[in-house]
């Protein structure tokens, strides 16, 4: 059998008539698996706040938007290229390839999933926060709004209404710590949308 990678769509699509609509990767993996071939749409498990959420929510995407892995065998190589959202050119990934790159991309993505799979079932929101210790975010109100100062860790007391954000600034020379809310803050690779 050859390994195949395919490019597929990106929009909403239902994978067969009657089905609910998902991402075209997923739908054209769905597809593939029906049939009974090996394919995999590598999928990435990310805490995302959205919108005015105080809390990050998991989100998954595609980790390679617009693009599956097929093991397909001759045979049934002109039925997979049938499947709806799947452009009928696949590329052909040599056999070493697979060995070296593919195969151990996917067990990566597995491994970060199951992770990431575990703090969800685990309920852990420390865990879930998209921000790192000691990554700079900036205030956006407050008396400290413009303010650079380094992310500590989320806290939760127990007359907060919902967690907070523990944050190190630099005030006339010293290190003060101060508690945000998280709805406050920005950082480099904070996504608000």
């Amino acid at each position: 059998m050859t390994w195949y990678l395919g490019i597929t769509t990106t929009r909403l699509i239902a994978p067969y008539p009657g089905a609910e609509k998902e991402r075209g990767e997923f739908a054209v993996e769905r597809q593939l698996r029906y049939l009974g071939l090996q394919a995999h749409t590598p999928r990435k498990i990310e805490f995302k706040r959205v919108g005015k959420k105080r809390q990050p929510d998991p989100v998954t995407t595609a980790y390679l938007p617009g693009y599956i892995f097929a093991e397909i065998p001759a045979a049934k190589f002109a039925a997979a290229i049938q499947c709806n959202g799947l452009r009928p050119t696949m590329m052909a990934i040599p056999p070493q390839e697979v060995r070296r790159h593919v195969l151990s991309f996917i067990d990566r993505v597995a491994a970060e999933n199951m992770e990431a799979e575990r703090i969800v079932a685990s309920r852990d929101r420390a865990a879930m926060c998209q921000y790192k210790t000691g990554q700079s975010l900036e205030i956006l109100a407050g008396p400290f709004q413009e303010r650079a100062v380094r992310f500590l860790r989320m806290v939760k007391a127990s007359h907060d209404m919902h967690p907070m954000i523990e944050v190190e600034a630099e005030l006339f020379g010293q290190g003060v710590r101060m508690k945000v809310d998280p709805l406050d803050v920005k950082g480099a690779a904070c996504s608000r949308r």
